[in-house]
């Protein structure tokens, strides 16, 4: 006993982890819906056979009934003619015709069918039940009863329903053991089939936790990918979200790796020279008074390299995580306070057909168009002119800021949104900036919704391009 009881905990123990699985879900539902199946048709079935079957009985009680309606029954003579003329199962059937002139007649068995103590079911006077004990029920007797009268003559007929009863029994005894070879085949298939679909998950649940750890245990970044079944295609899909995910948050640590790197490396470099002049001056500063005006004429400006390089780390940061607030702008009149009040070296020259109106952060999109402008006049000659435009198709609204400048390589058009990226050092040396301009536009313009897109523009020069979606 005591080892009966440890096998059945044990066999609980494995059981439990699984009572909340998709397996047991689906065993559980199915058992559920086969249960309410059986007991609906343990009730339909044997009520609509049974029924069906004592309609079959009545009509025949009648028959006979008419029968002795119609036959002038007034001697025993008489009775033996209609007995020999209507041939009946004497086992199921019971008739007891009584005269009026008192005269009683039974059929074969009949006498002992009138003669018992029947107790009338509560639904129906119709129905009796003939039982000697309650316990046994093999002893249990049902019968059908229905009585007419015609001329003083009244007819009575019994009808032994044990057929009927035994027909009902076999049915409900067949459906009970389809029931439960259906019941157990079907846990077992429908347990079967939800391993199989719960299988890539449970590879999937276990691959992650893997990745997981081992991205906990190690500093490298995330290069592992989970593995991607081809069935069912949910599952697939799912991997294939999961693997997306981790290929955005890897590219995410690399920019933001890159990002502290570059950061650290802008910041060393004008570190290192103020410390250099700082160590120039108190080493030959006394004797050579003279270079102590260039050392802190070279200080201050690294000192102004450096406040503009935080400002911009500031701003990048802010663009990261302002909120925006999305306001109805009249782009033409905003292009034209820029124009108007903003100085330039450059020749600021506008081309704006009309009133064109967009839904953007007012203060966040000035911000964008200025960091634009400047940059097209950082890149180019004071003759040289800026150029904006705006146009409209079915579907955007196109504002243009086009320089006659010296052009971005095609090479490099695709990286000059990402941090601390300078196009060509030999080329751009003298030209003050900290590579991160053009990254705060970036960042300002994803979180409005606004694609920014740049194109050579022949024979020279640069073409920016800023697309708002037009309202539905």
């Amino acid at each position: 006993m005591t080892k009966l009881k440890a096998i059945f905990h044990h066999f609980s123990l494995i059981l439990k982890p699984l009572k909340h699985s998709s397996a047991a879900i689906m065993a559980h539902s199915y058992f559920f819906l086969l249960v309410i199946t059986t007991l609906a048709m343990g009730i339909s079935v044997p009520l609509v056979l049974g029924y069906q079957l004592i309609v079959n009985q009545d009509q025949n009680a009648n028959q006979y009934l008419a029968s002795l309606q119609k036959t002038n029954i007034d001697s025993a003579h008489d009775w033996q003619v209609w007995s020999k003329n209507n041939v009946f199962d004497n086992e199921v059937i019971f008739i007891k015709a009584r005269t009026h002139r008192g005269h009683v007649f039974y059929s074969e068995n009949a006498s002992r069918v009138a003669n018992q103590k029947h107790r009338p079911l509560l639904f129906s006077n119709n129905y009796l039940l003939d039982t000697k004990s309650w316990f046994n029920f093999d002893s249990y007797h049902l019968y059908y009863t229905k009585t007419v009268s015609q001329y003083g003559n009244h007819f009575t007929v019994w009808i032994n329903l044990y057929k009927v009863v035994d027909i009902i029994k076999i049915t409900l005894y067949t459906m009970l053991t389809v029931i439960c070879l259906t019941l157990i085949f079907g846990i077992w298939r429908v347990w079967q089939l939800s391993q199989r679909l719960v299988a890539p998950l449970a590879d999937l649940s276990s691959a992650t936790e893997k990745v997981s750890l081992k991205i906990e245990q190690s500093n490298q970044g995330i290069k592992d990918r989970l593995p991607e079944p081809t069935t069912p295609i949910e599952v697939n899909e799912l991997a294939k979200s999961f693997n997306q995910l981790l290929d955005v948050i890897g590219e995410k640590e690399d920019r933001e790796k890159q990002f502290v790197s570059d950061a650290s490396h802008e910041l060393k470099t004008p570190i290192a020279a103020i410390n250099g002049h700082l160590k120039l001056i108190k080493r030959r500063g006394q004797a050579h008074p003279e270079i102590i005006a260039d050392s802190l004429a070279y200080i201050s400006q690294e000192t102004q390299r450096m406040q503009r390089l935080v400002q911009n780390l500031l701003d990048l940061s802010h663009a990261e995580r302002d909120e925006i607030k999305i306001t109805q702008v009249n782009l033409s009149s905003m292009l034209s306070e820029i124009a108007a009040n903003m100085a330039f070296p450059q020749e600021i020259k506008m081309t704006t057909p009309g009133i064109f109106i967009v839904s953007a952060d007012f203060d966040q999109l000035r911000e964008i168009i200025l960091a634009l402008i400047e940059n097209a006049s950082k890149y180019s000659s004071e003759d040289k002119k800026i150029l904006l435009s705006l146009k409209k198709s079915t579907k955007n609204t196109i504002l243009e800021i086009k320089d006659f400048g010296i052009g971005i390589p095609k090479d490099a058009q695709k990286h000059i949104f990402e941090r601390f990226y300078r196009v060509d050092e030999s080329r751009s040396s003298k030209i003050p900036g900290s590579g991160l301009g053009l990254s705060i536009v970036k960042e300002l313009a994803d979180h409005q919704h606004i694609q920014i897109k740049v194109f050579e523009n022949h024979p020279q020069g640069s073409i920016f391009q800023l697309i708002f979606p037009n309202e539905p």
